[in-house]
């Protein structure tokens, strides 16, 4: 907002001094000229958050829950575009995330199950992701996938966000904001192939029906391989919605959605034996599958149903409300090792078998969200005030039935099973059984201000009051020598919190485009389990974190050079049990300090740059165990670039080209920060080129080009698996390796 006061200060002053001279030029000629009105307007918040061509947007919403130039936020805001998802053949929402600062993408290695990503080294998929400003967290297996065709941009913020939205990692969230129907016809057609087998269809069509009226409809159809020949997944997608605008004070916007994902088992755990480490066998390529091809279902299907509404209430008061249903049916019936082990029993490294469980889940997950807030705006002498304030309530109610069975001892080379019951002599096989049935309300109140004083200086501060209301149970039953009866034990998860979060922020800004600012928050997380091995109740997990920044863009360009320097430290922080299938434990308390490095520019011979840098020192400062170690899964270095140039000479005009690199460092598998699951670091280059003929696009995008594969994370085997037979030993999972887009899109 700052910079466009600066713009419109400067245009207004040449409009003047050359209307002066113009009239200073009449007078002497004794002509008499009349001149239209010219009004000169800055842009609106609308424009803020509207489609944008290159990689940098002018601003967003999602770091202050109001418009807000990029430049002048005292917050970390990246914003992921179109043209940045199209240049790099984006697939998946991680893939999307993985050139920006402050991010770890696919912790666990390849899985096409999830989008699994950390933010400022907390891992953040479970609690973070929202869609149109409003949550969809995952507590069991159920997770929400999001698909990119559907999606204008992508709004990440770093840092803690508790006081906007309530719960959530410190590290930060993704909001992923989806299209919108438009009052301009257009549509697209997108058909891709894809290297490992298979393709896509992607239909977008948007239009109004009416003045008052518009609409948009977004269809996807997909059915592609993968690394695995054992492996296929499919995705059908359908999103309508419409906007009503009867007027200028007022839109409506109903959208829906209805997804179905099949996604067998693509997270392939390989021994350790044979992938970080020697094995006299042989070594296991990514491409080895272990789990099993003749009982491997994963579907999910995901409804969506909600609204938007923009009220003007007149007297600079605008009512927003938003509401949205969602429901997840997750169902997976798949076979994966627990455990490896020496067949021969004289080399333990001779790896060659794989303790199996047979998993299988039902599971439902329905979530309802609804915010409505006012916002208004004040004026105090050569200062701006905006206030927003509102109350939005989430709910979610999650049943889940767990079934793992062991069910033998498969030979890896010929695929045989030694059934368990003459591994070990049992009469059945052991199996353990969770049902959750988990009920979460939170209650949310919160005002919010961003304050423009005089053409340098924006503060930024709100404070939340959430209450949140936990119920329920969670039954685990054991049957450990498989006579077919469980012996169950039940825990309440019921739990009651409150918690307060606030926020305060400044950023100064210079009318030669650079910023310095700060910001400091104190925030807290629901843990995504309500108990612990034990069945205790789990505490809230609380933050407070500390930022200061600066950032530069050259005024008239599109350029945004951002450093950020945060400190955040977490208490009570939850993670899946090391020991026990399914349950949570609290280690207790963990700093991350980090730099951030961050570069978008843009010149003038057509090249565009992308570039960041990112360091993040973690540290668990207080667990009687693992005091002093760093946090597992979170490099201490990582780096990205992205370069990409539009051909400008007449001969070449519509070919783009670009290549890019990633870098992630080496980091433990571990929080006990075992020397034998440290992991390599991976070097990945990327390339793109595209080729614009009139309404038709043709693009080939290539990921991990030299398909560089290194082992990104191992342990030691379920506890309770490997236990069972001596000897046992740990399991690794790969990086992904290259792949491939080939795609023709026709727009109208």
């Amino acid at each position: 907002m700052l910079y466009r006061k600066y713009l419109l200060s400067v245009g207004h002053v040449a409009l003047t001094v050359s209307l002066v001279a113009n009239a200073a030029h009449a007078q002497t000629t004794d002509e008499i000229i009349v001149l239209d009105p010219i009004i000169v307007e800055g842009a609106d918040d609308d424009a803020l958050l509207e489609s944008f061509d290159g990689y940098t947007a002018e601003g967003s919403s999602t770091a202050t829950r109001i418009p807000t130039d990029l430049r002048t936020t005292p917050r970390s805001v990246t914003v992921i575009g179109q043209q940045q998802l199209e240049d790099q053949g984006v697939r998946t929402l991680d893939q999307a995330l993985s050139y920006g600062a402050g991010v770890t993408a696919q912790t666990f290695g390849l899985d096409g199950r999830y989008d699994v990503f950390a933010l400022r080294g907390f891992q953040s998929n479970t609690s973070s992701i929202y869609r149109d400003g409003l949550p969809l967290r995952s507590y069991q297996f159920a997770a929400w996938r999001v698909e990119p065709f559907m999606l204008d941009r992508i709004d990440v913020v770093r840092g803690p966000t508790a006081d906007l939205y309530g719960s959530n990692e410190p590290g930060g969230v993704v909001n992923a904001v989806t299209k919108r129907p438009e009052f301009e016809d257009s549509g697209e057609v997108a058909a891709r192939a894809f290297d490992q087998g298979g393709g896509e269809i992607g239909l977008d069509f948007t239009g109004p029906l009416s003045n008052d009226v518009a609409y948009r409809a977004i269809g996807v159809f997909n059915q592609s391989g993968t690394v695995f020949d054992e492996v296929d997944q499919g995705r059908i997608l359908f999103a309508p919605s419409v906007t009503w605008r009867p007027s200028d004070q007022a839109k409506l916007t109903v959208f829906g959605q209805y997804q179905k994902d099949e996604v067998p088992d693509s997270y392939a755990l390989v021994p350790a034996f044979g992938s970080i480490f020697d094995n006299p066998l042989g070594q296991f390529d990514n491409d080895f599958y272990t789990g099993d091809e003749d009982f491997n279902t994963i579907e999910t299907e995901q409804s969506y149903l909600g609204y938007e509404l923009e009220q003007s209430l007149g007297s600079n008061l605008k009512w927003l409300s938003r509401a949205r249903i969602a429901q997840n049916d997750w169902t997976n019936d798949t076979s994966f090792p627990g455990a490896f082990v020496s067949q021969g029993g004289v080399d333990p490294a001779a790896v060659d078998g794989a303790l199996q469980i047979q998993f299988e889940v039902e599971e439902e997950t329905d979530q309802l969200s609804f915010d409505n807030s006012l916002q208004t705006e004040l004026t105090f002498g050569d200062t701006a005030v905006t206030l927003v304030g509102g109350v939005d309530y989430y709910q979610a109610d999650i049943t889940s039935e767990q079934l793992s069975t062991l069910i033998g001892l498969r030979d890896l080379d010929t695929g045989a099973l030694i059934p368990v019951t003459v591994l070990l002599g049992t009469p059945g096989e052991p199996a353990t059984l969770i049902e959750v049935d988990q009920e979460i309300r939170q209650t949310g109140m919160y005002a919010t201000a961003l304050a423009e004083i005089g053409s340098n200086v924006v503060l930024n501060g709100g404070v939340r009051y959430d209450f949140i209301d936990i119920s329920g149970t969670n039954i685990l039953s054991s049957d450990a020598l498989g006579t077919g009866v469980f012996t169950p034990s039940e825990t309440s998860l019921d739990n009651e919190q409150e918690f307060t979060s606030a926020s305060i922020g400044s950023s100064y800004n210079f009318q030669n485009g650079a910023t310095i600012y700060g910001n400091a928050a104190r925030s807290f997380n629901l843990p995504p389990s309500g108990a612990d091995e034990d069945g205790n109740t789990l505490d809230v997990e609380e933050s407070l974190a500390f930022e200061i920044g600066a950032r530069f863009q050259p005024v008239g360009t599109g350029s945004l050079f951002s450093v950020a320097a945060f400190d955040i430290n977490k208490q009570n922080v939850a993670q899946a049990s090391t020991s026990t299938l399914g349950a949570t434990e609290q280690i207790g308390e963990v700093e991350s300090q980090g730099v951030e490095l961050s570069a978008s520019h843009a010149f003038t011979n057509g090249i565009s740059v992308l570039g960041s840098y990112t360091y993040t020192d973690t540290t668990i400062t207080q667990d009687a165990a693992n005091e002093g170690n760093m946090l597992a899964l979170i490099p201490e270095h990582a780096a990205t670039a992205w370069v990409n140039y539009a051909f400008q000479d007449d001969t070449f005009e519509g070919l783009r080209i670009g290549a890019g690199a990633r870098f992630v460092g080496e980091r433990f598998s571990d929080n006990e920060n075992t020397a034998d699951f440290e992991v390599p670091d991976l070097v990945v280059f990327d390339a793109s080129a595209s080729y614009q003929f009139g309404d038709w696009n043709a693009s080939l995008a290539i990921q991990n080009i030299a398909d560089e594969v290194e082992v990104t994370y191992c342990d030691a085997g379920l506890a309770q698996v490997a236990a069972t037979v001596p000897g046992a030993t740990g399991r690794c999972a790969y990086s992904a390796g290259r792949s491939a887009t080939l795609s023709l899109t026709r727009t109208f």
